[in-house]
């Protein structure tokens, strides 16, 4: 990561630099959100207690802002901080000031919230003023949050804001409009004449604004949609006469605008020939817009004049074109049309494509792009239903006949024909998929491991539908639980265990029995799968009045057969299963119902109730090794994979977390530290200007005074910057052992030294960690050297580095990169990059008694 210096970062402050380098050198995610915390504390003390300016004021609220965007954890609300928002929002010194103002109440301020009266004022203020930059600012505000309270106070004066000089305030307030009508309907038929006359505005964007006014305004004034029909078709002649190249924006905006108000008057010869200018003008946008309003005149298509040809004619060369977008351009204007105008399945109507087009087409079934896949298949199930039938009974076929390693990449082109197949049927889609997991997870495959892209696909289809079709598929797939009968594998308990929290109390169905039929299941399960399953049941017994007793006993049975971590999972159930008030708090307190944020709000809650201290961190054995005690193991063994960085988001608005099938981890992606670059003498004088600049990059350091940031200039071993790392504790190599563990300067290379490389393989090694590093040092140790990095250290913080090198003395030139996170199961995921032969002897050593992942 480069050093970027304050007067070239954008930051809008010195204090928004140094929380900004702060958050970026932060050693893990968790650092981050302690960061975070704790500067939004500060920010919000800072507010209350003092009188600030309005231009301090404007820095704090934008380091909030950025506080929220990047955290990864719920924030407290920030009540107190909102009437200074409205304050700078009102009494800002300059537009600056007060669009942060605007901005910080749009993005925190909950909907209803009391303090949106207090913005009413201001709205009516910055509306009736002069300058363009006030009523742009307020307008933008509306768009963005509109409020009820508002509308009787402003709605005259948006009215006269759509007759404005400026064309940006024209358009702005027709947005204004449309978005305050969800609250007062009866805004559009007073603004209709204006809407229409918006509509012939000589200037685009107004244009366009008014087209997507006009929409709202037929949504809830029915008796004026075949009076803006007409003119919308009125336009789109004119248009289409006079400004055809020019004003083709505008164009594309009406043909969207006429097909969803579904008008079935186009005129046929009219769409044909902006088919053809686009392909003469290669506009992909107008072309694929006149193709989507095809369907709407379908008729006319199937059985055209004598003299008209195939509007498929013209957009041939796309077929044949290398570049991807064009290809899937084809397949969706193919899709416009109706199979009976062009695939000859009458006899009225031949074919168009020839037998090398259909092939061609046919060949986009084995694409290496999903998107492309799935268009194909659902332009060819159109055609015929029985095609997408045989396609699936040979790849099933061929699937199955795959060995083990060649079946990866086959298994969700499978889940993506059952998607098309099912169509809107949620029950069958579902059946569907039970059976080819059941074709998958065979009960004689040795490697029974949860398939992450299976799970995504799987639970995306279902969360992504209607309604109807997310209770028939969820339904579907926790009754199969009932049936003792059927063998889950662990992919499939994972989906059941994700829908089962999703839905828990919301479908009709006997939840205890659904809670019975997980822990029937769960003894025989891998150790990820016990953990779901458990997490799963915990949130179904808050929606249950009782716990059968024979749930209880197989958790204890559970419990004393698995190790600590499964051991204190199943303490968790126990313990707030016979405490549902807190439990049902819990539930409350999670963003959503998806799995991964019940874990969240769980982990909050132990969090809270069990602050950390020094000696929860301790091993607590003296018999261990160095290397088992300088470990930070990950607390979760819910996926071999690292968690996903989160989205960043914003406090207050509805998010999703689509990370099934892996619980996110404690230590989640770790950071790596960055070596930064010089700082030049100006800057340096610049920064040291500042006090306040000085005490919090002082405070960053862990120095008392501002004059450690600067190094001599003479050392060439080290590199000046801004801030400086206190040298961490290395630790002493193991006795009478030929490896050693590596310098600072060592730490620092082995993360590029593992960028290096592209090939990687991982997987679990079922023996101590300890062995493990023997069998490395004893490896070839006359040839060999072997290398370590403390867990405790950077890069990878919570993971063992090795580093194997052949000896300067051989002949071959090979070196090897391991990374090592011990588990409590006496056991480690472990992952490997590097060039042969070294490679491949260590992946030998780890995968002798253990499965791999590739």
């Amino acid at each position: 990561m480069s050093f970027v210096p304050f007067i070239s970062s954008g930051a809008s402050s010195r204090l928004h630099y140094v929380l900004v380098r702060k958050v970026e050198t932060a050693a893990s995610p968790q650092a981050v959100d302690d960061i975070v915390s704790a500067e939004i504390q500060s920010l919000v003390q800072k507010l209350s207690e003092t009188r600030v300016s309005s231009s301090v004021c404007r820095e704090y609220l934008i380091m909030i802002l950025y506080c929220i965007t990047v955290s990864t954890v719920s924030l407290p609300a920030l009540d107190a901080v909102l009437p200074h928002a409205v304050n700078l929002a009102e009494a800002g010194s300059n537009i600056s000031e007060k669009q942060i103002g605007y901005l910080f109440c749009a993005e925190m301020m909950p909907v209803g919230h009391e303090l949106q009266l207090m913005l009413v004022n201001t709205l009516r203020k910055d509306l009736e003023s002069i300058h363009l930059a006030n009523i742009s600012l307020a307008l933008n505000h509306l768009i963005q949050c509109p409020s009820v309270d508002v509308i009787p106070a402003i709605q005259s004066h948006l009215q006269n804001l759509l007759v404005h000089n400026s064309p940006q305030i024209r358009r702005r307030a027709m947005l204004a409009l449309k978005a305050l009508s969800v609250f007062d309907s009866d805004l559009m038929s007073k603004v209709h004449a204006d809407i229409m006359e918006r509509i012939k505005d000589p200037d685009d964007s107004v244009c366009n604004a008014a087209l997507i006014t006009a929409s709202r305004l037929c949504e809830v004034h029915e008796p004026g949609r075949l009076v803006v029909q007409d003119a919308l078709n009125n336009l789109l002649c004119e248009i289409w006469s006079n400004h055809k190249e020019e004003r083709r924006s505008v164009l594309i905006r009406l043909l969207d605008t006429l097909r969803a108000l579904e008008y079935t008057e186009f005129d046929v010869p009219l769409l044909d020939e902006m088919i053809q200018l686009a392909v003469r003008l290669k506009d992909n946008a107008l072309l694929r817009s006149a193709f989507l309003c095809l369907p709407l005149v379908q008729t006319q298509i199937i059985f055209p004049s004598s003299n008209a040809v195939s509007p498929l004619v013209h957009i041939r060369s796309l077929l044949t074109s290398s570049d991807p977008n064009q290809r899937y351009l084809f397949l969706t204007c193919l899709e416009c049309l109706d199979p009976q105008s062009w695939a000859g399945t009458t006899p009225d109507v031949p074919a168009v494509l020839e037998q090398w087009e259909v092939e061609q087409i046919m060949g986009y079934l084995h694409s290496r792009d999903a998107i492309l896949r799935r268009k194909t298949l659902r332009v060819l199930d159109k055609v015929d239903p029985s095609i997408v039938s045989s396609y699936y009974r040979a790849a099933l076929q061929d699937f199955l006949n795959q060995p083990t390693d060649g079946k990866a990449d086959r298994e969700l082109p499978l889940f993506e024909v059952l998607e098309i197949q099912a169509g809107i049927d949620g029950e069958r889609y579902a059946r569907d998929v039970l059976i080819l997991l059941g074709h998958i997870e065979t009960p004689s495959s040795p490697d029974d491991h949860i398939s992450e892209s299976i799970v995504a696909i799987v639970l995306t289809r279902i969360r992504q539908s209607s309604d109807e079709f997310r209770r028939g598929a969820s339904g579907y797939l926790l009754s199969s639980l009932l049936n003792t009968k059927t063998r889950l594998g662990s992919t499939t308990m994972v989906i059941i265990g994700a829908l089962a929290c999703e839905n828990s109390g919301q479908l009709s169905l006997s939840w205890v029995r659904i809670l019975e039929g997980l822990s029937s299941r769960i003894a025989s399960c891998p150790i990820p799968v016990q953990d779901a399953s458990l997490l799963s049941m915990l949130r179904i017994a808050a929606d249950c009045s009782e716990v059968p007793q024979q749930v209880l006993d197989t958790v204890l049975n559970l419990k004393e057969a698995s190790g600590r971590y499964i051991r204190r999972r199943c303490e968790q159930f126990i313990q707030l299963f016979s405490d549902r008030e807190t439990l049902l708090r819990i539930v409350h307190n999670a963003r959503s119902s998806t799995l991964p944020d019940f874990v969240e709000a769980l982990q909050s809650y132990q969090a809270s109730d069990n602050p950390p201290s020094s000696s929860s961190y301790s091993r607590g054995s003296q018999n261990r090794s160095l290397i088992s005690e300088s470990l930070s193991a990950s607390k979760l063994r819910y996926s071999a994979y690292d968690a996903p960085v989160p989205t960043p988001r914003l406090q207050g608005r509805k998010t999703t977390n689509s990370n099934y099938g892996s619980e996110p981890s404690i230590l989640g992606s770790p950071r790596g530290f960055a070596l930064p670059e010089l700082v030049a003498g100006g800057e340096l004088a610049l920064v040291a200007s500042t006090t306040e600049f000085e005490s919090e990059m002082s405070a960053t350091i862990g120095g008392d005074k501002p004059s450690n940031m600067i190094s001599n200039t003479n050392d060439t071993t080290t590199r000046n910057d801004l801030i400086a790392f206190d040298s961490p504790f290395i630790a002493e190599p193991f006795e009478n052992s030929p490896t050693n563990f590596e310098s600072p300067a060592s730490q620092l290379s082995f993360d590029n030294v593992w960028e290096s490389f592209n090939a990687e393989a991982r997987g679990w090694y079922e023996k101590p960690i300890d062995q493990l590093v023997r069998q490395m040092q004893i490896m070839d140790p006359s040839n060999v050297d072997v290398s370590l990095i403390e867990a405790a250290l950077p890069p990878f913080l919570g993971e063992l580095k090795v580093t194997l090198r052949f000896k300067p003395h051989t002949y071959m030139s090979s070196c090897a990169v391991l990374r090592l996170r011990e588990s409590e199961e006496n056991s480690s995921l472990w992952k490997l990059r590097g060039d042969v032969p070294l490679y491949a002897t260590v992946k030998n050593i780890l995968t002798e008694d253990a499965g791999q992942w590739v």
